[in-house]
């Protein structure tokens, strides 16, 4: 019997993890006020989500939206919107998934949920993506940066980055603290195995009195056997007296009657007296086995109460431990891969890395890199034609679509910007084909500014035309500043790519010979001879034309 209530102790917590959906569900049923009824439709969005339901997280994420629209809750309703989106890409409905992460994004904005909204838009742009939609790409990603580079959101998001690094602090040192408190359950986990030990020696003692017991109704019946065979004696002998008796004389009769009846007393008195020792002996014997008996029994249904109660408590403490833990760690990567994506749209992947695990990065040398400058022609006389809010804004879309454009290539690393220059440079990765995508960018800038020329022309607007120069060589690539990080390169190699780009032409690409030499046999060129390049000398320069 102890063995199956042990089993039946260890299913317990199974079968309450079990039900905790159910359980959460009848709750949301049961639940009268609105508030309490969207906390839980969330919930259990969010568990059937997880759980591969689809069809429950949608229903239930439009049960919380709605009822917290009726609250006007824009905090959880940006988080029911997530959800629902969610759910929606888990059914490939990218147009409905789509609806959803904007909703959310809009409601995030009104409570300034910086996370959420970088998460809304990270999905928005890859549902764009596989849409292959790059019009509304391109829109994203100007919502997007105009969004974030606001000096508010900016100083939000470095106060919480410093938050989240603290909540990390503080949830490691809450995990050491449910390590100790699982140490600690262990070892009472230990005290209640040695209870039951002692509970089996107990019940081990009870079996050797109940034996005990059978072994003494043994002696009685084969005493009462005894008796029987006694008196059947005494039978037989009065046989033998009344036998006797009717041969002898009337005087030999009464005095032999006299000394046996004496005889017969004595003798009964004394098997009298041993019967009655025998039934005292007997019934003392079962009280004491009767009393042991009840007081194990007792002791045991204590000791079961109490493992009971002991476990179940424990396992409660545990789940809540446990579900915390959980939710802080899926917190804390949420955020690490949110802080990971905000660091690397400042510094490469491989510098990014060595930041975070050092806390510094060395510089270091490239043998052979191919460094890009563009430059805005009449960019001066523009600005005396539009207002400054007018020229940031052309100027803006210009690198927001340069930006786009490199973010393609995954070998070109955008450096800076200095006014209405624009920098990147390719080759880090030491790929061969660096030189090729850096050209192939360059060609695409050309081709979206003139684009952008043909619209402003027909609408009788100012433009932008730009200069682009391109120059391979060596190198030296690092991160300076200690607040706010910032990657550069340096070297010859940058001076003589500012070179060509000031020796190029509008609307044209002006590589130098050691770049041609590498993109020869991929581009078509003109060669324009030597030109004096101020502080250079005489250096070999080409057009490139276009791709062959």
């Amino acid at each position: 019997m102890i063995r199956w209530i042990l089993v039946l102790l260890l299913a317990l917590p199974i079968a309450l993890v079990a039900q905790s959906t159910t359980e959460l569900e009848n709750s949301f049923n049961q639940a009268n006020d609105k508030r309490e009824k969207m906390n839980l439709a969330y919930q259990l969005a969010e568990r059937y989500l997880s759980a591969g339901n689809t069809q429950k997280a949608i229903d239930f994420s439009k049960t919380a939206t709605d009822l917290a629209n009726s609250q006007r809750d824009d905090s959880m309703a940006a988080d029911a919107f997530f959800v629902a989106g969610k759910a929606y890409l888990r059914k490939r409905d990218l147009r409905t998934a789509d609806n959803k992460f904007q909703s959310s994004i809009g409601y995030g904005k009104k409570e300034n949920a910086i996370e959420l909204v970088v998460q809304g838009y990270l999905e928005r742009i890859a549902i764009a993506r596989k849409q292959k939609n790059t019009s509304r790409l391109s829109s994203l990603s100007e919502e997007a940066i105009k969004f974030f580079t606001v000096d508010s959101n900016y100083r939000k998001i470095k106060t919480q980055q410093a938050g989240f690094e603290s909540q990390v602090a503080k949830l490691d040192k809450e995990r050491k603290k449910l390590q100790d408190e699982k140490d600690r359950l262990n070892a009472e986990i230990g005290n209640l195995q040695q209870d039951k030990s002692q509970l089996s020696k107990a019940n081990t003692n009870l079996e050797q009195n109940n034996t005990q017991l059978q072994r003494q109704r043994q002696r009685i019946a084969q005493e009462k056997e005894q008796v029987v065979a006694e008196k059947e004696l005494v039978e037989e002998r009065v046989t033998e007296q009344e036998d006797k008796i009717s041969r002898m004389t009337a005087k030999a009769i009464k005095n032999e009657l006299v000394a046996s009846k004496r005889k017969m007393t004595i003798d009964s008195l004394e098997h009298q007296r041993e019967m009655d020792s025998i039934l005292i002996e007997n019934a003392e014997l079962q009280e004491t086995q009767s009393q042991q008996f009840m007081i194990g029994a007792g002791i045991l249904s204590l000791l079961l109460l109490a493992l009971t109660a002991l476990f179940y408590s424990r396992y409660r403490a545990k789940k809540r431990s446990s579900e915390i833990l959980e939710k802080n760690n899926k917190a804390i990567i949420e955020e690490r891969e949110r802080s990971n994506e905000l660091l690397l749209n400042i510094l490469p992947e491989n510098i990014a890395q060595e930041l975070k695990e050092t806390g510094k990065a060395k510089a270091r040398s490239y043998k052979q890199v191919t460094v890009m400058f563009t430059d805005f022609k009449n960019f001066t006389r523009m600005a005396e034609r539009l207002t400054p809010e007018q020229l940031v804004k052309e100027l803006d879309d210009c690198f927001k679509a340069f930006d786009l454009i490199v973010s393609q290539y995954p070998d070109i690393e955008k450096i800076k910007t200095i006014g209405d220059a624009y920098m990147c440079a390719s080759g880090f990765s030491g790929s061969r084909t660096a030189s090729d995508s850096i050209v192939k960018a360059a060609i695409e800038f050309q081709e979206y500014l003139n684009d952008i020329k043909r619209q402003k022309q027909r609408l009788g607007l100012p433009f932008f035309e730009a200069r682009i120069g391109l120059h391979t060589g060596p190198v030296v690539a690092g991160v300076v500043g200690s607040k706010k990080f910032s990657y550069d390169i340096w070297g010859d190699t940058v001076n003589i790519a500012a070179r060509m780009e000031q020796n190029s032409e509008v609307g044209a690409i002006n590589v130098s010979q050691t770049t041609y030499n590498l993109i020869r046999n991929k581009f078509r060129c003109t060669p324009r001879g030597r030109i004096q390049a101020k502080n250079k000398g005489m250096i070999d320069m080409y057009f490139v034309q276009r791709s062959v």
